[in-house]
């Protein structure tokens, strides 16, 4: 005889031995440093760059932000948002102005050894997109982008993501039933 609870039996009482393979072999914590984010790729240029050049290397690199540098030391940041509230519309000689004037300088940074935590807090309270990543000496190591923490996020857990039931465009006017 066929019983509609079966399945859910047979689930909680198997060996595990026919589980599929897990992805996830070591537990995620938000407490967890940054270096265990997957390393994504950056830009840097000197501070004294033309604006067209860092505007290309933002469109060949297909990259939100370049990292700019003195001395071999973070001086300063240039977003996709800088470039759009900045630049846009103001009718510049992208080949004679020079980026300092448009950057934001001094930029909050992260160490490879901050907690993912810490790092989200940072973003979400200052509005940040992208933070650097820099070593002791202010040296750039990357670029930490709320898109690469959603995406390592989304693969650990893809399925619980894809599964979620579909949010109603509008909410009910009315109740169903008796």
């Amino acid at each position: 005889m066929f019983d509609i609870f079966d399945d859910e039996l047979e689930q909680m009482f198997s060996d595990g031995k026919h589980d599929k393979q897990q992805k996830l072999n070591v537990a995620f914590s938000l407490h967890d440093p940054i270096n265990l984010l997957p390393k994504y790729k950056f830009v840097s240029m000197t501070d004294d760059s033309p604006l067209i050049d860092v505007i290309n290397k933002l469109q060949q690199y297909s990259m939100g932000c370049v990292l700019l540098e003195n001395d071999n030391k973070i001086s300063g940041i240039f977003t996709e948002r800088d470039a759009m509230k900045k630049v846009l519309g103001q009718r510049l000689d992208l080949n004679t102005e020079i980026i300092s004037t448009y950057m934001t300088p001094n930029p909050e940074c992260l160490r490879l050894e901050d907690p993912i935590a810490f790092a989200l807090n940072k973003m979400v309270s200052g509005g940040f997109r992208h933070v650097p990543l820099i070593d002791n000496n202010k040296n750039p190591l990357g670029v930490l982008s709320m898109q690469s923490i959603i995406n390592h996020l989304g693969e650990f857990f893809f399925d619980e993501i894809v599964n979620l039931p579909p949010k109603p465009i509008r909410g009910k006017t009315s109740r169903e039933g008796g």
